[in-house]
């Protein structure tokens, strides 16, 4: 089984490198990492750069967003499976890739599996902040604008492009559109992981203020809408309620286990 890691990047100079560099610290599995960069003006290509081989490929040119850039990188993909890590976002061990395959061997019926993702302090990585968990969801909670940890997010290729690329109208939540049609239009099923896979800083597009929120949030009622899937506005801005577990549900299991965990020499 090949994994397809997807890695949308503008001006990400300060992070890419653990992103490049956690990506090929993986083990037991064959993967192929896809770096989709919008045209950076800083040293972002120059790092890339350095982790040219055969498991790399590098497309730079100017896109229309980020979820434009995510849908090439979808395109590109040649692997049974696909997953998107985030330019600040890093696997948290080495084996989080054979565990994605493992799991797809072991859910056939399933088009995807999820594992958990760590929120992190953004300048001490092994900090926890919180935990985002991916055991537990289920599909009604996408009414109230609820989704699974995009970055532990893996879809088999043949899912995904049933599915389609990434509606690039959404300046927020165009992740959230992707899942709701993925799970409501054509009924696909994801296999939920104990695991943390990635460490996911702290920040983002959809960590602003209240204005911020907002636009999230009606984001979310439209592409709901969008796709007939019953709910009210209302019913999305108390989707915070069922964030709280991510406060109340700590992993054991954060940092990985020395003889798993990335970087090995922590």
């Amino acid at each position: 089984m090949k994994i397809s890691v997807v890695t949308v990047a503008w001006n990400a100079e300060a992070t890419i490198a653990d992103t490049l560099s956690s990506v090929a610290d993986q083990r037991g599995v064959e993967y192929e990492h896809i770096i989709v960069d919008g045209g950076s003006t800083d040293a972002t290509l120059s790092i890339v750069s350095k982790y040219h081989g055969k498991n790399v490929r590098v497309l730079s040119e100017p896109d229309r967003g980020i979820y434009d850039a995510m849908t090439k990188g979808l395109r590109l993909a040649t692997g049974d499976v696909v997953g998107f890590l985030n330019s600040d976002d890093f696997y948290c061990r080495t084996d989080a890739l054979k565990i994605v395959a493992d799991a797809m061997r072991a859910a056939p019926d399933c088009q995807a599996v999820a594992g958990a993702v760590a929120i992190v302090a953004k300048d001490d990585p092994d900090r926890i902040v919180r935990h985002y968990p991916a055991k537990g969801y289920q599909r009604w909670m996408a009414r109230f604008g609820h989704m699974v940890p995009h970055p532990g997010l893996y879809v088999r290729k043949a899912a995904a492009e049933a599915v389609g690329g990434f509606e690039s109208g959404y300046r927020i939540s165009g992740d959230f559109d992707w899942l709701v049609r993925f799970m409501y239009g054509h009924n696909f099923r994801i296999s939920y992981l104990d695991d943390i896979l990635v460490g996911m800083r702290e920040g983002g597009a959809s960590s602003g203020g209240l204005s911020t929120l907002k636009v999230l949030n009606d984001e979310i009622s439209r592409s709901l809408r969008s796709n007939s899937v019953a709910s009210v506005p209302a019913m999305v801005w108390s989707k915070y309620l069922l964030k709280s577990r991510q406060l109340l549900s700590w992993s054991v299991d954060y940092p990985a286990p020395p003889s798993v965990r990335w970087p090995a020499n922590q």
